[in-house]
């Protein structure tokens, strides 16, 4: 009896381990197919202001521009952007970003990925984002902004760096104070099973020139 219970008591050892490696095999096997698989059903996204918006329709801003597509991590982030100017100045650009993925970028660090996008942008308009005391700005609340539950909202303060004459704002960096700010939010797309980070990034140099571009973001599609 005891030869035999020693025996069944083995047996279910290897069968447990057995279920064990089929498992990890399993595991393994879905997460190679995701890698391979996911880049090629997320798809390009872009969120864009309706023409129909106030401040276009009445030819006081102007856009879209500078439309981009590109990719990260191997293409399981599909990344779009258009760009919207000011007409008459240079007192305003705002910049909407949209980055579908898989998952919700909301569990992985996405205030460091929006702080490395701002100024990204920030860069090309020849400005550094914010300041020694505040490097990642100031997180904001407004609750009369008519966006989706749980979107953010930063703000910079900018220098100017670099010695280039193609710049936006090159008229407005000897009078004006330029500031920076980001609206931010995730959306689920039920119609493709992919989530929506957008990213709008303002530039302004006065109250008036920010609030419009406000407006504009409440209207993005």
């Amino acid at each position: 009896m005891e030869e035999s219970e020693l025996r069944v008591g083995g047996w279910g050892e290897k069968r447990g381990s057995r279920w064990l490696k089929r498992f990890f095999t399993i595991i393994l096997i879905a997460l190679l197919g995701f890698l391979i698989i996911a880049p090629t059903v997320i798809n390009y996204s872009p969120a864009y202001i309706p023409s129909s918006t106030l401040y276009l329709a009445n030819g006081m801003w102007n856009g879209p521009f500078d439309i981009d597509y590109s990719n990260e991590f191997a293409g399981h982030v599909k990344i779009s952007s258009v760009s919207y100017e000011t007409t008459n100045d240079q007192s305003g650009k705002l910049k909407v970003i949209t980055m579908s993925s898989l998952i919700n970028l909301e569990d992985f660090r996405l205030q460091d990925r929006v702080i490395d996008k701002v100024r990204e942008e920030a860069n090309k308009e020849g400005l550094t984002l914010g300041s020694k005391e505040k490097p990642n700005g100031d997180e904001l609340r407004d609750d009369d902004v008519d966006l989706v539950s749980g979107f953010r909202i930063y703000q910079w303060e900018t220098d100017r760096y670099g010695d280039s004459n193609n710049l936006f704002f090159i008229e407005a960096f000897d009078d004006d104070e330029i500031l920076i700010k980001a609206f931010v939010w995730n959306k689920p797309n039920t119609m493709t099973f992919q989530y929506q980070t957008i990213i709008c990034i303002i530039f302004g140099t006065d109250g008036t020139t920010i609030n419009q571009a406000t407006q504009m973001i409440e209207d993005v599609i």
